[in-house]
């Protein structure tokens, strides 16, 4: 039969069709196996080079798979924008994904894109407190604010932000700012992580406080209004009972004041409760200080006895004593009575004029009169004497009714 047709025109042309059209069938199907070998490849190529990590070699091989014919694009899009995340350009990767949302209206390109923008803002937010962090470790605290301020715009609710300012403003003695600012993270954020912020910046500004007080009592100290002084040290101690400071200064103003005993039980009472070499230092000093004023006041009252009994052996052994030259004799003129040191305008008592000159006995508005001895020491080509008028005084001067002696020893 086949025979019969090749033999006839009519078959002869519908033979060659046929043979025709099948060739144009077997090159069609050839050229699209081709292809989908080709795109299989490519694409196969672009994930490996992504999982490599050549990302640049990714967006290429990526961008080919995309120029084929019928390819995937919402598959190789989504390659693509992972490819450009790699080097950190996530704006062309938004931009691959919403080209191809135009396109498909997809909702897995949708959700692509939706997690493609977080993780720009993530990415935008740590290059952002990454540069203020280096700020920050440069001391260059207001620079590393404002990156801080910039990441807050990013992620306002992220509490690193706020941590990290308000540790700039404490690391710059802004502690008012620092406080406000915890503040306002605590609002926004809800994060307990700020209260332990709050607490050093609460704690600094009463220090700032405390410090403050402790120069306004140094002011009133230096200016010898000791009250005041006193009462702000005072108050500085009931602000921060476990700092030194205010009990040095008050410490200082007894020592000023000779209240030697007063010094001691104030810094011994601080001990208590507070660790501090300068307190150790400055109990030393005033207990140091009390035993002076001790031998002082037991070396003017033999001194004063032995006038008062004319015991010249001993009144010359005192008044050589190293301790009567260089911790009596040198605050002349000394006044002494059996109540203590002080100023007597009247009464009785003893007066030390200089290291070797001395009166004891009755005295009126400041001046001898009355019963009383005048002693003094002499020397005479380098021979130690001594002088003195026991007797009756008028206005400072003797009135000739007593007992006059000078020996040279």
């Amino acid at each position: 039969m086949l025979r019969g047709v090749l033999r006839t025109k009519v078959g002869r042309i519908i033979v060659l069709i046929l043979i025709l059209v099948l060739g144009i069938i077997g090159i069609f199907i050839f050229k699209k196996n081709r292809d989908s070998r080709w795109y299989e490849k490519q694409t196969v190529m672009a994930q490996q080079f992504l999982e490599a990590g050549n990302y640049e070699q990714a967006i290429e091989a990526y961008h080919k798979a995309l120029s084929m014919k019928d390819s995937d694009q919402e598959y190789l899009s989504v390659g693509l924008a992972e490819a450009y995340i790699g080097i950190n350009n996530y704006d062309k990767a938004l931009e691959v994904l919403r080209n191809c949302y135009k396109k498909t209206s997809g909702n897995a390109i949708k959700e692509k894109i939706e997690e493609v923008t977080s993780r720009k803002a993530d990415y935008e937010y740590q290059q952002t407190i990454s540069r203020g962090d280096v700020y920050y470790s440069n001391e260059e605290y207001d620079k590393a604010i404002q990156e801080y301020e910039k990441a807050k715009l990013i992620k306002s609710k992220e509490v690193i932000s706020y941590q990290n300012i308000a540790q700039a403003y404490i690391k710059s003695g802004k502690y008012e700012e620092a406080k406000a600012e915890v503040l306002e993270g605590l609002t926004i954020t809800q994060s307990e992580e700020l209260n332990q912020i709050l607490a050093v910046a609460e704690n600094y500004l009463i220090k700032q406080q405390y410090d403050n007080i402790i120069a306004e009592a140094e002011e009133f100290i230096f200016q010898e209004n000791y009250k005041d002084g006193i009462a702000k040290f005072q108050e500085a101690m009931r602000l921060l009972p476990e700092e030194d400071k205010a009990y040095i200064g008050l410490a200082k103003v007894f020592l000023t004041q000779e209240k030697y005993k007063t010094a001691i039980t104030l810094l011994e009472g601080a001990k208590e409760h507070i660790a501090s070499e300068e307190l150790d230092s400055m109990l030393e000093k005033a207990k140091e200080l009390q035993e002076i004023e001790n031998v002082r006041n037991k070396t003017l009252y033999a001194l004063y006895g032995a006038v008062e009994d004319l015991d010249i052996t001993k009144i010359i052994k005192i008044m050589n004593s190293e301790f009567f030259i260089k911790e009596i004799a040198v605050d002349i003129p000394v006044y002494y009575s059996p109540l203590g040191e002080g100023n007597i305008s009247k009464g009785y008592g003893m007066i030390l004029f200089t290291d070797k000159n001395l009166y004891s006995g009755a005295i009126d508005q400041g001046i001898k009169r009355g019963k009383g001895i005048a002693f003094q020491l002499t020397e005479s080509d380098g021979e130690q004497g001594y002088y003195y008028y026991q007797g009756d005084w008028n206005d400072d001067i003797p009135n000739g009714k007593g007992k006059t002696l000078e020996v040279v020893t």
